[in-house]
């Protein structure tokens, strides 16, 4: 083993040992950083490592920095890379583990002329049930990437010390979320490349539930599409470039396994709904302002009228979607829908697909 200028930042709110795990799991990389920031932004009880001595012997030195009270990702990122005093930072989050020649491997790329941070693909390694296999399916970020690409996730990066600071890293981002897009984004518009590294993945770790898998989606993805809304763009191209995103993603449930379309479902649903609720609420008060009252209606009534005939399906869905904030869907369905949902899925969904989806949902929920 060799040790490296690089410094591991890592994260913890309440996932001390998941930290942990990760530490322990270093001890195995075929280079050793040569420094190691935990960062605990408010857990309850304060990150001690607490290493067996076998462990904690193989590793650098570890500084904990506590944040009294928790602040979000992207206080905790910023405060990790302050923090390194090395050529390199690899930030990685608590649940995220590497092959042992994760770094190896992505130095050279980091090193490269003109690059200012290299990463991997991410998969989820949670198990083999039905949302195990999505997750893999479709939450498996850059898969297949290789060379410069737009953006690298924030679960797992390695950058260039000297280019986040020329930067300014991630001053200027008051957000708790997308400070990964706010980086990639800032890098390419200095000029620095990010590099995608093929040949060697990382490994999410964390079991998450559906609903949690929902919400980490659309809170990346949402956030996108609500400041298309606030830089006034049509409420209809907005829902047009939604329904479009989860296009190939429902064609890849469809063709791996179509019980996995109920996850695509419950994404869209709320994705389509929660687009509405913030078009509704920006033009609340607002003289002659009805659209996004409207669209809630109509989106609603077109969700039920959709879901009717499949009523296990629409009852599993609503009690998610309940979970995720919305209001129970209409039931008076005399008036027809209109806007009709079925059409607008039918790439993916038709009958078959419905009733492969009712004949899951036992493991789907399960």
């Amino acid at each position: 083993m060799r040790t490296v200028s690089v410094t591991l930042v890592t994260y913890t709110y309440d996932d001390h040992e998941l930290v942990r795990g990760l530490l322990s799991s270093a001890t195995g990389w075929t280079a050793m950083p040569s420094a190691i920031v935990v960062i605990d932004d408010g857990s309850a009880e304060p990150f001690t490592p607490d290493l067996p001595e076998e462990v904690a012997e193989r590793l650098p030195p570890i500084e904990v920095v506590r944040v009294p009270e928790n602040r979000g990702n992207t206080h905790a990122r910023a405060l990790g890379a302050a923090r390194a005093a090395t050529r390199f930072i690899l930030s990685v989050d608590a649940d995220i583990r590497f092959p042992a020649h994760w770094l190896a491997v992505c130095l050279p790329a980091a090193a490269r002329p003109g690059v200012g941070m290299a990463g991997t693909a991410i998969r989820p390694r949670t198990g083999d049930d039905l949302l195990s296999r999505y997750l893999e399916l479709t939450y498996t970020l850059n898969r297949g990437a290789s060379g410069s690409v737009p953006f690298l996730p924030g679960g797992a990066w390695l950058a260039r010390r000297d280019a986040f600071e020329a930067v300014g890293g991630f001053s200027g981002y008051e957000e708790r979320y997308g400070q990964d897009a706010y980086l990639s984004r800032r890098l390419r518009e200095n000029g620095y490349l990010l590099w995608a590294v093929d040949g060697v993945e990382a490994f999410e770790v964390r079991r998450i539930g559906r609903l949690q898998m929902v919400r980490r989606g659309w809170r990346w993805q949402g956030h996108h599409m609500k400041a298309a809304l606030d830089e006034g763009r049509p409420l209809d191209e907005v829902l047009n470039v939604v329904l479009y995103s989860m296009r190939e993603r429902m064609l890849r449930s469809r063709a791996a396994d179509p019980r996995l379309l109920y996850f695509d479902l419950l994404y869209a649903l709320h994705a389509l709904l929660d687009t509405v609720a913030h078009a509704s609420a920006r033009t609340e008060g607002q003289a002659g302002q009805t659209g996004g009252d409207g669209a809630r209606a109509t989106l609603r009534h077109a969700a039920a009228a959709f879901l009717a005939p499949w009523p296990q399906l629409c009852a599993a869905l609503c009690a998610d979607l309940a979970e995720l904030g919305h209001a129970p869907l209409p039931t008076d369905l005399a008036a027809a829908p209109p806007f009709d949902l079925a059409a607008a899925l039918s790439f993916a969904v038709g009958a078959d697909e419905l009733a492969a989806v009712c004949g899951g949902l036992g493991e789907v929920l399960g």
